[in-house]
């Protein structure tokens, strides 16, 4: 039934209710007056110009509702149009809109459009590339058939994105090499990949890609079971007609780690049960052993008093350029939580920061260390801002304040913010970047290029850098789908007027690849190595870089 038609019924309803009970006819409620009672009375020969009444009411009621639900046809056609572009995009398809009907739109709608053609553009012209290689890693893997290492990366990144801490864990499966230097055999993987997709099937919520050539990787929606479901895995490989050669690697308790850190723990687990040997499992956790009450209320009154006693210190991993000049220092925050121990990473107290919404006045009190930093030396620092400090009241004017207080400094502070991030923040503030960048510093994303879709969003922030996650950069070198990937997105970011960098860089092939490919910078075991880098990173400081830079909060 319409909404107009609707509204008729009901005005002429009530005007036809009213007129009858003046007009005494409804005797049956017991609401007629003495006398009225008779139907041919001169009272009840007044209820002619009530019906004539109610009956252009009801005219004028259905023209309302008509008009009503005119006016909101144009909106519902202008949303319509804009689900099916961002449909498209997440497809790999490029697809140009017509102007909207509804004017609220258009705006939306025009820069949707000119990030599309932009996007295209740059992928068009960029050497090796076209739109067949984008569709080619939108969705599966040809080999396996299941979810391309892309698109595995985007639902895990809306999984860990959920604001409240959606329960995840991961396992990774690598293949060995029966040889060194052969690709896997064709049988185990189809064989790996198929024990997988069946606990997958099995697991409500679970989900199952190929990361790379001999690593698949199972998503699982819950703590406390990825080992259980690990040996259960290794055990029916083991089973089977033909042994495979493979290790398994497992990060649980991923629930609000970012991207970046959740990838990292898995890196770890798997890379320490290659190093163990074949059939090897490790399983690690973004965090300490579930904490009693007691030892959380503990840990959060070490960081209180860290913050009061000033008991901070700000590391320094050096991002470098082509030629090994210095664009930055990265600067994670370090506490020391006890007297006389040495600092603790975030790895060790961001968990619990993050609960008790400390990372605001932790974030602020970097952001003055860096700025105080660059004025005495005149280098270049980088720090992070999460999400949930740009949410804070006053935390974007109070940023600001200190960079008018200190410009010259200000001119040398990069601040970044993780891509995941921004897309939970309401538009609003995702323009407080803005702010910063009129005072002189720089504003980034980082742990960039799980989603395409997600930097097509962004494109219209006009950002200084983006950082591109670890994982869709390593082993550029020897896969030429991906490089292909790669040299898309750099030409996007280019397009977008950004700095393109690289984080994580650890192997020297993939780092000569992604200078030949255009990134303008790079972190990692091998960038402070590289010229004027190398003076200034401490000796045996690698390890440390990959965790500082994997646990910054999403």
């Amino acid at each position: 039934m319409s909404v107009s038609f609707r509204l008729g019924i009901l005005g002429a309803v009530g005007v036809l209710a009213a007129g009858l009970a003046h007009a005494g006819w409804l005797w049956f409620a017991w609401v007629a007056p003495a006398g009225a009672l008779d139907p041919g009375s001169a009272a009840a020969s007044s209820w002619m110009p009530l019906l004539v009444q109610g009956s252009w009411t009801f005219v004028l009621a259905a023209a309302v509702g008509w008009q009503l639900q005119r006016s909101g046809q144009p909106l519902q056609q202008s949303l319509a149009l804009l689900r099916q572009q961002v449909q498209a995009l997440e497809q790999g398809r490029f697809v140009v809109v017509e102007d909207p009907p509804a004017a609220e739109a258009l705006p939306l709608a025009r820069s949707l459009n000119a990030a599309v053609r932009r996007l295209q553009s740059a992928i068009e012209e960029a050497p090796g590339q076209g739109a067949q290689a984008l569709r080619r890693t939108a969705r599966r893997d040809a080999a396996t058939g299941l979810d391309s290492r892309f698109t595995f990366i985007a639902r895990l990144t809306e999984r860990l994105a959920d604001r409240g801490g959606a329960q995840t864990a991961l396992l990774a499966l690598r293949l060995l090499p029966v040889q060194p230097g052969l690709a896997p055999d064709p049988r185990a993987l189809a064989a790996a990949a198929e024990m997988l997709h069946l606990f997958s099937r099995r697991v409500p919520g679970a989900f199952v890609g190929r990361l790379c050539e001999s690593d698949l990787a199972l998503c699982l929606p819950a703590h406390d079971l990825v080992a259980e479901s690990a040996h259960s895995l290794i055990a029916a490989l083991g089973s089977g007609p033909e042994r495979l050669h493979c290790v398994v690697g497992c990060a649980d308790h991923l629930g609000g780690v970012s991207l970046g850190g959740a990838l990292a723990q898995l890196d770890l687990a798997t890379a320490e049960a290659e190093a163990a040997g074949v059939g090897a499992l490790v399983c690690r956790t973004s965090h300490r052993e579930e904490a009693t009450p007691q030892e959380e209320g503990a840990l959060r009154r070490q960081i209180v008093e860290a913050l009061r006693a000033n008991a901070m210190e700000l590391a320094a991993f050096p991002v470098v350029d082509a030629q090994g000049d210095l664009l930055h220092l990265e600067c994670p925050m370090r506490l020391r939580l006890s007297p006389g121990q040495p600092l603790a990473p975030a790895q060790a107290w961001l968990p619990v920061a993050m609960r008790y919404r400390l990372t605001t006045q932790i974030e602020l009190a970097g952001i003055e260390m860096a700025l105080a930093a660059s004025a005495r030396d005149g280098l270049s620092r980088c720090v992070h801002v999460a999400a949930e400090s740009l949410s804070a009241a006053g935390f974007v004017s109070a940023v600001r304040s200190r960079l008018q207080a200190t410009p010259q400094a200000a001119a040398l502070l990069w601040i970044e913010i993780a891509e995941v991030s921004l897309e939970r923040l309401p538009p609003r503030l995702r323009n407080a970047g803005t702010v910063w960048q009129r005072c002189g510093a720089r504003v980034g994303i980082e742990h960039a290029g799980a989603a395409l879709l997600s930097l097509v969003r962004l494109s219209e922030l006009e950002l200084d850098y983006v950082k591109v996650a670890s994982d869709f950069v390593r082993g550029v070198a020897e896969h030429a789908v991906q490089r292909e990937r790669v040299q898309g997105l750099v030409a996007f970011v280019h397009e977008m007027g950004a700095r393109v960098i690289a984080e994580g860089v650890d192997e020297q092939a993939d780092l000569d690849a992604l200078w030949a490919l255009g990134f303008d910078g790079a972190t990692g075991r091998l960038a402070g190595r590289q010229g004027t880098a190398e003076a200034l990173v401490a000796p045996g400081s690698d390890a440390a870089a990959c965790r500082d830079q994997a646990m910054s909060p999403a």
